[in-house]
This record gives structure tokens, C-alpha cells and sequence, in this order.
């Protein structure tokens, strides 16, 4: 089970081909009211589609009167990608007094120009006093933080705005908590993308392997900086392949694994690892020259074909196979075996 998140300017630039993996389902904000529009969005949405990223479309509402929401809706309907599997209404704040007539009325608009899934996002504290309980909407999406679930029926529950995804950094984690699987928002039963990236025999583009929590989802593993002098900068909890992207290797239980930027290190005692191994694709008996470093100046000597190496690490298109050999990866195919 990958991360549920939700995304906006705030989050900044974004590593798509680290975060890809951990992803089932981003929710990426078009506008902030009519008259300014998230200018990430487009960037996400592109990053997004090249690969194959379920996304859904919100809003944040600032319409003061039943005209100004149709007007809202319209601008959101406009500016948003027709790709989206939904589209959300976010009221977090009071614009104008009667906000349960002109939150339906922004939905009401959303249907009629076509959107086919709307739902609502809606404040814990405000759920109430804008009558969320009685407007007309696909799916309810409520945050609450500090471990204790909505007290109201919702769908999605945004359990934290600090969570911590490979690739993204700091974000909102949601997770399902209604009886809507995740099929239902995005249309298809998904497949863990780094579930599909870690089969067997199949070229690995990049990493050394594939790790997964050995703890229940939930359960919070650290999150560092400076393998050589860890300093905490977070956690994570959700029990999903994640893929390896470098190693540090301080012995025994000093090893670490990246997950994603260079505030993403992790113990490799908390994990189970599939670590990639390196083949010659040439015929047993040809030589594969290895060397002291990645840019392969300084010959050591050369392998065989005769077996495979597990990958140590990846630098300037080489290959570590261990204590420091060196080839170049255009001599190997690296697989998850």
C-alpha cells in the first residue's frame, strides 16, 4: 500500500522518479479562489501523467456569495486537467453566512460542466457550522491530526501535515477510512508501482534494491541526514516497497539506505532488502574490466561472467559490485533476482 497525499505550491519541486513509487493517489490544488492559480500545478500534473500517477483536482474556496461559487466552480472546471479522476471542494474557511448554499451550489456547477466525482473537504472544527452533514457529495474528506479519527462520517481522513514521502519531503498523508476502496477514486485496481519496478529479471534503470519495513503499517521508522553523523529529520510509516537509492556502509548496525533525498536515510535493520545483483551480458569467459572508481580510469582487473555481484552502490553510469570494483554499467544488466 503506497502514500495517499495531497499537494500544492507549498511543496515545492518535487523528485517524481524517487516518489513515483510510493504513490497511489495524489490530490493536487488547481486555484486558491478565482483569482490565483497554483503555479506548480501544471508542472505536477505533467510529471504526474508521464507516469501513470492517479491524481484528483481541488480547490481552495473563497466564493462570497451562490454567484461568485458558480463563478469559482467554472474557473476550477477551466484550469483543471479533464484527466482527473475527481474533483474537490475545499472549504476550510467562512466567506460568506450561508456557506453549506454555496458550497453546493459550487457542486451543483462542478456537475453540470461535467465533473462525474466531486467530493468535499472540509474543516473538523467547521463541519458543523457549515452544514456539511447536509450537502449533496460524492465523498467527505476531513483532516484531524494527532491519532484520533474524525468524529465525523467522512471517506478520507488527513491524518497528519507532517508526514514524510521519499522524493516530496515534508507533506499532508491521508488514508481510506470509509467503505470507498482505492478503486473507487481512481477507477482501477492500482498495483504498487515499486511493487512492479522490483519483479524479477527485470532491468533496474536505477537503485541498488528494494526495502520494506520488517513492522506493521504505522509503525514509525527514523528518518535521518548525514549517515556519518545522523541527525532525526522525520519518519515514515507505511509497510510499501521503497526503493534504494544509495547505501552507507558504517558496519554492522551503522548500515543505511537512502529512500529519497539527502534527509531520507533510514537503518537497514528496520528493513527486509531485495538488493539488485549485476550480470556481464556477454558470454562466460569474455572479461569485464572493473576499476578503483566510477569514472573507471584506474584498472583493477575484470570479472568472467561466470556469476553474478550484488550492486553496493551506482555513480556516473558504473557500477559498485563491492569493496569499491567499479564497472561500467553498459557491460551488465542489473535485476532484482
Amino acid at each position: 500500500m503506497g502514500y495517499i497525499i495531497d499537494i500544492s505550491k507549498w511543496n515545492g519541486t518535487i523528485d517524481w522518479d524517487i516518489a513515483a513509487s510510493q504513490l497511489d493517489l495524489v490530490i493536487a490544488r488547481v486555484q486558491d479562489g478565482s483569482n490565483t492559480v497554483d503555479f506548480m500545478y501544471q508542472n505536477y500534473v505533467n510529471e504526474m501523467k508521464k507516469r501513470s500517477i492517479p491524481f484528483g483536482n481541488y480547490a481552495f474556496c473563497r466564493f462570497i456569495s451562490i454567484a461568485d461559487a458558480r463563478k469559482e466552480a467554472q474557473d476550477f472546471w477551466s484550469r483543471g486537467d479533464k484527466s482527473a479522476k475527481f474533483w474537490v471542494v475545499d472549504v476550510e474557511i467562512q466567506t460568506m453566512m450561508d456557506m453549506q448554499g454555496g458550497t453546493q451550489a459550487f457542486i451543483d456547477e462542478l456537475r453540470r460542466l461535467g465533473a462525474k466525482k466531486v467530493g468535499l473537504y472540509v474543516g473538523h472544527h467547521t463541519y458543523v457550522s457549515f452544514g456539511a452533514r447536509n450537502i449533496e457529495v460524492d465523498f467527505v474528506w476531513i483532516p484531524r491530526y494527532g491519532g484520533n479519527k474524525p468524529a465525523y462520517p467522512c471517506d478520507i481522513w488527513q491524518y497528519t501535515d507532517s508526514g514524510n514521502v521519499p522524493g516530496i519531503g515534508k507533506c499532508d498523508l491521508n488514508q481510506l477510512i470509509g467503505k470507498k476502496s482505492l478503486s473507487w477514486f481512481i477507477g482501477s485496481d492500482q498495483v504498487n508501482q515499486s511493487v512492479q519496478s522490483g519483479k524479477e529479471d527485470t532491468q533496474q534503470s536505477t537503485g541498488i534494491g528494494i526495502a520494506v519495513s520488517k513492522y506493521s503499517d504505522g509503525y514509525g521508522i527514523n528518518l535521518y541526514e548525514n549517515p556519518a553523523n545522523p541527525q532525526f529529520t522525520g519518519t515514515i510509516t507505511q509497510k510499501t516497497p521503497y526503493l534504494v537509492l544509495h547505501g552507507y556502509w558504517g558496519g554492522a548496525n551503522k548500515d543505511m539506505i537512502c529512500l529519497g533525498n539527502d534527509k531520507q536515510w533510514v537503518y537497514v535493520k528496520h528493513f527486509d532488502v531485495k538488493w539488485f545483483y549485476a550480470s556481464s551480458k556477454y558470454p562466460v569467459g569474455y572479461g569485464v574490466n572493473y576499476y578503483a572508481e566510477p569514472e573507471c580510469i584506474n584498472y583493477k582487473g575484470n570479472i568472467d561472467g561466470s556469476k553474478s555481484f550484488r550492486v553496493w552502490g551506482r555513480a556516473k553510469n558504473a557500477v559498485d559490485i563491492g569493496q569499491n570494483n567499479w564497472i561500467l554499467e553498459e557491460h551488465v544488466t542489473i535485476k532484482n533476482l
